[in-house]
């Protein structure tokens, strides 16, 4: 059995995740004080709260038993943040802070510009807010592996979108789904401040599932915060009662107050006799819920095209006019060939009603790799991020993670009132001097680059290369905006129609393009595992392009 003694601070607490063969305790002066003499053969959870300063000895059988762990201390972790652990054959490696930012940094393949976890699983964003000057992100984890399992909610914090503060899990499932051999888990929500100024969060529970597509039950519940938004304080079950048509996806709570109707809404992404759409729900108290009807039906051609339901559904104010945002889980457009898109809706909504100014759905993202977005108002703005990831194109084994989010967007609408991403104004504080693309070539240092491209881009083209090979390709043709990547064999289209005039920037960062056009109303993004620093580039344009490397 391995053993080290670590000196802990009174009132820390450890959480860890591990799965058997193997035993874990923990002693002080020889005396067991907290153990699990036999770890089961299926992932649990664990938490040992050490009650005053001193020494403590842990002793582990196996340290590949030890998936995840972690600890805190109630009255630093809102500063510092989490510490992780280590468990190995020779002892216990602890960082916190910088140390775990300079131990991910390391990693030539994780993205320096993009949020990613520590170690394991993330998806979907979830409950973003700014509480005073501090940014919180949670999100979809998965903390006993790389791949996608039973969900828990992450959360990191930062003051500038870049920079950011590892904090412990804030929800977990109602149930062990290891040990029950299910999925499910707390799937994705929103924060909401009620009138009185309260911060809470609104959050699908799946309840244990044992099929992907079929037969699964999803509820909804409020979790109140703790102090420092650090754990869940309370949870309460606020609807469980599906309406008629709705099966078994009824998920990914938006809740608001509606001054105008004196009242709390809440949407909810679901199908209703097969079709993708969004519900409505009001309330007078936020325990109560009752179904005021469809917010949104789609037609019944994506039904058609492989669509089972909405997921993640967004809906938001700008400038006096309603935004709807919506994925399609399970959609294929039959055109493109793409699939895991985003789509948005633009109108007015009174009365309980939303009339989109045009029925025809704005794509958001034509690169299938920006889904699941959330967005929240903060500071005059609408912030947005979304989860960057391809079911199709699986991150090569060997990582300690999976899993990015996209770059914080500044969400607004142009004239001809469609939704328009940008990079946030912080991304422009990360850049360094500016400089011109000479000949239409330049050597690469190994970082993100951001590259813009104005005048005209009819004909342009943007190759970016490592030792020769092609990390990837942006163009325009026949007024076309085009992206290809090493692995494209043609089957997929990945493209969107440009105006004449339109203006183009790229952001690079190890592997993640990120497209911006039109203003922001033509977005593309990638992710790509080949080639992910590549070391020059070819720009040929009949414009101006300039190049810069921000720096997190």
């Amino acid at each position: 059995m391995h053993a080290e003694t670590i000196e802990l601070e009174e009132g820390t607490r450890v959480e860890l995740w591990a799965r058997g063969p193997g035993a874990i305790r923990a002693l002080i002066d020889g005396v067991v004080v907290w153990q699990v003499p036999a770890l089961s053969e299926h992932p649990g959870y664990y938490k040992y709260h050490h009650r005053e300063a001193c020494a403590v000895t842990f002793e582990w059988d196996e340290p590949e038993s030890i998936l995840w762990v972690y600890s805190w201390e109630p009255g630093r972790v809102e500063d510092c943040g989490i510490t992780v652990w280590e468990f190995g054959a020779t002892g216990i490696t602890r960082r916190t802070g910088t140390e775990i930012d300079a131990w991910m940094r390391a990693d030539t393949k994780r993205p320096g510009l993009h949020f990613s976890p520590i170690r394991q699983w993330m998806n979907d964003p979830n409950g973003l807010c700014r509480i005073g000057e501090t940014w919180h992100l949670f999100y979809q984890f998965h903390p006993s592996g790389t791949d996608w399992g039973p969900m828990h909610w992450g959360h990191a914090v930062s003051t500038d979108l870049f920079h950011w503060t590892h904090m412990p899990v804030f929800l977990h499932p109602e149930q062990n789904c290891w040990q029950l051999g299910a999925t499910g888990g707390a799937f994705s929500g929103n924060a909401f401040r009620d009138r009185d100024g309260a911060q809470m969060f609104f959050y699908t529970e799946r309840l244990p599932a044992y099929d992907l597509f079929s037969g699964y039950r999803e509820i909804q519940k409020l979790a109140r915060p703790g102090r420092g938004l650090v754990t869940a304080e309370s949870i309460t079950t606020v609807l469980e009662t599906r309406p008629d048509g709705v099966e078994h996806d009824f998920r990914d709570p938006k809740v608001w107050w509606d001054a105008v109707r004196g009242e709390y809404r809440m949407i909810l992404g679901a199908s209703l006799d097969g079709d993708p759409a969004v519900l409505l729900y009001g309330s007078e108290n936020l325990l109560d819920w009752r179904y005021l009807g469809p917010l949104y039906r789609a037609p019944a051609r994506f039904r058609g095209e492989g669509a089972r339901a909405v997921e993640c559904p967004d809906f938001f104010e700008i400038d006096g006019k309603w935004v709807l945002v919506m994925g399609f889980v399970g959609h294929t457009d039959p055109v493109s060939g793409r699939h895991n898109l985003l789509y948005a809706l633009v109108g007015d909504f009174r009365d309980d009603r939303f009339v989109p100014d045009n029925d025809a759905l704005q794509l958001l993202d034509f690169g299938t790799d920006f889904y699941a977005m959330q967005s929240c108002a903060a500071d005059g703005r609408q912030i947005a991020f979304a989860w960057l990831f391809n079911w199709e194109d699986r991150k090569p084994p060997g990582s300690p993670y999976s899993g990015e989010m996209s770059l914080p967007r500044e969400l607004s609408l142009d004239a001809s009132g469609r939704l328009c991403m940008a990079p946030a104004r912080e991304f422009e504080a990360l850049a360094r001097e500016r400089g011109e693309v000479r000949d239409g070539a330049a050597a690469l240092p190994d970082a993100p680059f951001d590259l813009v491209l104005t005048g005209g881009l009819e004909g342009a083209r943007i190759t970016a290369t490592q030792a020769g090979g092609t990390s990837f390709e942006v163009g325009v043709t026949d007024g076309v905006l085009w992206v290809r990547l090493p692995q494209d064999d043609g089957r997929i289209r990945y493209d969107a129609r440009i105006a004449p005039e339109a203006d183009l920037r790229v952001v690079h960062d190890r592997g993640i393009i990120e497209i911006f056009a039109d203003g922001g109303a033509v977005c593309g993004t990638r992710r790509n595992y080949k080639h992910t620093s590549p070391d020059a580039l070819t720009v040929t344009t009949n414009g101006r392009a300039t190049i810069s490397h921000p720096e997190a």
